[in-house]
């Protein structure tokens, strides 16, 4: 029985031609994808790889049609002649893959090491960045913190020199005033009530009281005296100078708000004198806000710090930017002439520095301002005795 030789044939040329398109599709596809990523070393060898596999399959091809084709022309003895020459060729092409592969696995080992590399000079390039980031805003925070206390020393070296001018003129304006008020209350006794004489006499008394009372301020920003050692609630000495303040102030639409922080401790300090630190503060507060408007006054305990702070915020037109470096210097003030001596947050600002603490304002105009002082929440003998 003779086997037809025409399936034979139709399937060695059918294999052979697919093996050529396919190894052509696949050599397309990894040149455009390397052409979109090129210098890339895995598709670089694969492009390599699918030139010799491209060139493998078309000597393998071309071969096989070149054997049936000679075959079928019964001149097989010379395909006898072309055999070694087409086992050479694809033999030859199997090598340059195996030398390719081989190639490309030792740049691969070195392509990875370079890889590493880079990685650890990345890494190491953010802990750098990272570095000078945290030693530039150290150099800020510190440049920041020098400034303030060449600052709080200029200002302190002010208080000092205007405090010793203060004592003397005090001292010296104090006996006179006390003379002069003195005489004309002596007067009065003999003075009928409503007389010209009897209105003159009361309004010296009155601007003799004013002075007197200038004089005073003077002297308490000047007086040297040892910081007591109270414990207290915050709390209920807010209350209680909230409550001074709406029976001795003007009635007026102003409302004060509290909002306290539970968790604040008691205290160590003056009592007297951070009394008179909120007075101030508060008293300022309602000349800015006018007749009508809000006063808003909250404590806070932090805890990490172990610091109490006491904000005081109105609703007034608040305080233009050139004078708010100058509100804590003496004499200084915004009121209308006769209204203010400009001495009461000179005072404050004494009185908080002594019990180790700060007091700092926020304000724009037409929004209101915000004082807020910080006070350390300590023990009695940690609170420092200042002259």
């Amino acid at each position: 029985m003779t086997v037809p030789i025409w399936p034979i044939f139709l399937t060695d040329m059918g294999g052979a031609l697919l093996m050529i398109v396919f190894s052509f599709l696949c050599l397309r596809v990894v040149h455009r994808i390397n052409r979109t990523r090129p210098g890339h070393l895995v598709w670089t060898y694969l492009l390599w790889v699918s030139v010799c596999l491209a060139g493998f399959a078309v000597s393998r091809s071309a071969g096989h049609i070149l054997k049936q084709f000679l075959i079928l022309s019964d001149q097989a003895v010379i395909w006898g002649y072309i055999r070694p020459y087409s086992g050479t060729i694809n033999t030859f092409l199997l090598i340059i893959v195996a030398a390719v592969t081989l190639f490309f696995e030792r740049i691969w080992r070195i392509y990875g090491q370079n890889l590493r590399d880079q990685q650890a000079l990345q890494k190491a390039h953010t802990q750098l960045l990272s570095l000078n980031e945290n030693l530039e805003r150290r150099v800020r925070e510190r440049s920041e913190a020098l400034a303030r206390h060449e600052k709080e020393m200029a200002q302190a070296d002010r208080l000092a020199s205007i405090g010793q001018l203060s004592s003397g003129i005090a001292h010296e304006i104090n006996n006179p005033l006390g003379i002069i008020l003195g005489y004309a209350q002596l007067m009065l006794r003999d003075e009928e009530v409503g007389s010209q004489k009897y209105e003159d006499l009361k309004i010296i008394e009155k601007h003799v009281k004013n002075c007197k009372t200038i004089v005073e301020d003077l002297l308490s920003f000047a007086r040297n005296t040892q910081t007591r050692q109270d414990h207290i609630s915050l709390h209920e000495m807010i209350d209680q100078v909230v409550t001074f303040i709406r029976q001795h102030a003007r009635p007026d639409s102003v409302t004060i708000e509290r909002e306290y922080d539970e968790d604040v401790p008691e205290m160590v300090m003056d009592e007297k004198k951070i009394k008179q630190v909120l007075v101030n503060l508060i008293m300022n507060a309602r000349h800015a806000t006018g007749t009508e408007g809000k006063i808003h006054v909250s404590t806070r305990f932090d805890t990490e710090n172990q610091k109490v702070a006491i904000r005081i915020e109105d609703t007034g037109y608040g305080i233009e930017k050139k004078n708010l470096s100058r509100i804590f210097d003496p004499f200084f003030t915004t009121k209308p002439t006769g209204e203010g001596t400009g001495l009461g947050l000179a005072v404050s600002y004494g009185i908080i520095k002594n019990h180790g603490g700060d007091i700092a304002v926020e304000s724009e105009p037409g929004r209101g301002s915000v004082f807020t002082i910080l006070l350390p929440a300590v023990k009695g003998n940690d609170i420092q005795s200042v002259a």
